[in-house]
């Protein structure tokens, strides 16, 4: 048991350095460094015998909130997976995909690249579905997240009549709530964006001017995904108890 705790410690640590690397954007990387810590932390202290000096009740509060923190977790994770491979109907009036960073250069993400390809690849399979980019410009952005999207499925071949950009939007809910303002009435729609993400932008979508919009699941890097999992767990969390979904 301790040799497990230790090597799920350094398995996690070696990935929070990865995305150190990889993804730094938001510091996030430091929750998985804090879980590896104490995954190692927890085991030395088994095989030392440390643990055993703690109070029993010590122990069982440990062990009852690793629990339930994993459940937590894992009951949140399963949510997130029945939109993860969401696809809307054919020939809905329009489609919203909703900004996330860009490069230093001004050019989409990783992750936003994926949503656009998931846009392209429906707006080419219905041709009379038009898009709503959505997506202001965000600290240490260079440009609105919206130009850079619709340059982004023009230079990929999208007739620029087909795109609408909303560039005020700093937030999931003002993706939505903005780019509803741009619809016209009655409009069928579906929201764009990764797989870990749909979930909690369809709750949102529902209180914020997208009540029953289908969604379109994008992919996620699966290097990614894990950490990608874990934050959107937090943002459930957050966006629950705000009331903000």
């Amino acid at each position: 048991m301790p040799y497990v705790l230790i090597a799920l410690g350094a398995l996690s640590l070696s990935y929070g350095i990865l995305m150190a690397a990889l993804y730094p954007a938001g510091g996030f990387f430091l929750v998985w460094i804090a879980i590896g810590a104490a995954l190692a932390a927890a085991g030395w202290a088994v095989l030392t015998g440390r643990w055993d000096r703690l109070g029993i009740w010590v122990r069982r509060a440990i062990c009852g909130a690793a629990m339930i923190a994993l459940l937590a977790v894992t009951g949140v994770c399963a949510l997130v997976g029945t939109t993860a491979a969401a696809r809307p109907p054919a020939g809905l009036d329009t489609i919203v995909v909703l900004g996330a960073g860009l490069r230093p250069d001004g050019t989409p993400t990783e992750t936003l690249r994926y949503r656009l390809d998931a846009a392209l690849a429906y707006l080419e399979e219905n041709p009379n579905t038009t898009c709503i980019v959505s997506g202001g410009q965000g600290f240490g952005e260079t440009r609105a997240e919206a130009d850079a999207m619709a340059e982004y499925l023009v230079e990929n071949g999208l007739a620029e009549s087909r795109v609408t950009k909303e560039t005020r939007s700093t937030t999931t809910a003002e993706n939505v709530s903005n780019s509803s303002e741009l619809l016209a009435p009655g409009a069928t729609v579906a929201v764009v964006t990764n797989d870990f993400h749909l979930y909690r932008a369809l709750r949102i979508a529902e209180k914020n001017g997208l009540p029953g919009a289908h969604g379109l699941a994008a992919q996620t890097n699966p290097l990614y995904l894990p950490q990608a999992m874990l934050r959107e767990c937090f943002a459930i969390a957050k966006n629950t108890l705000t009331g903000d979904m």
